[in-house]
């Protein structure tokens, strides 16, 4: 027998490797005890359905994902930095094999599908744009970004990095993680008013 988290935390791991081995398309809760090796009894002293299940896993992902992109950003030297840091944490969605792997399974139809209208949808969003929109108001007070309108612009550099991190999961254009970084941050910089 698990302690409650522990088997909790079980339910959601054996979830997302279903949701891989699936390549995203529907999994079941008999798919999920099996991965997990737990009874349904288990299951259901932790969720209620399978989209429970799917729902928690996508807030944790997101969450995790959260604490390490802010490390990283907090880390950084000057607001310059830090932008250069999201940009390329936020590329590796696409370009980190394991992180690219989890976005397929949690950015697939039946996760959006469960997702959709439910209030944690948005916390994948808050996670990504919370830290930019820091980074984009510490570098405006710094003079580091003059033309900075941290509360649209953050939302526009996470657009353009996530429709990149599309075109590397697709192959279409085909840029290296150099390159990549390098775009996002010419646009960037180039809107924030950032010197050359």
């Amino acid at each position: 027998m698990y302690e409650p988290g522990a088997e909790r935390d079980r339910i959601l791991t054996a979830a997302l490797e279903v949701l891989r081995r699936h390549n995203g398309e529907e999994a079941t809760v008999a798919d999920i005890l099996q991965e997990a090796g737990l009874s349904t009894r288990a299951f259901y002293r932790h969720f209620e359905t399978k989209e429970d299940v799917i729902r928690a896993l996508y807030e944790r992902d997101a969450k995790s994902f959260g604490r390490h992109l802010r490390s990283r950003v907090d880390a950084a030297g000057d607001p310059q930095e830090a932008l250069e840091v999201w940009v390329n944490e936020t590329l590796g969605l696409g370009y980190d094999r394991r992180r690219s792997e989890r976005v397929s399974a949690l950015g697939s139809p039946m996760v959006l599908r469960v997702m959709a209208g439910y209030p944690s949808a948005s916390i994948g969003v808050d996670e990504l744009v919370e830290p930019l929109r820091e980074v984009l108001h510490a570098g405006r007070a710094a003079g580091v970004f003059p033309s900075a309108l941290p509360d649209v612009d953050s939302f526009a550099i996470r657009a353009l990095a996530l429709e990149v991190v599309g075109w590397t999961r697709s192959g279409n254009p085909h840029l290296t993680r150099r390159q990549a970084l390098e775009l996002v941050l010419r646009f960037s910089r180039g809107a924030l008013g950032a010197a050359p």
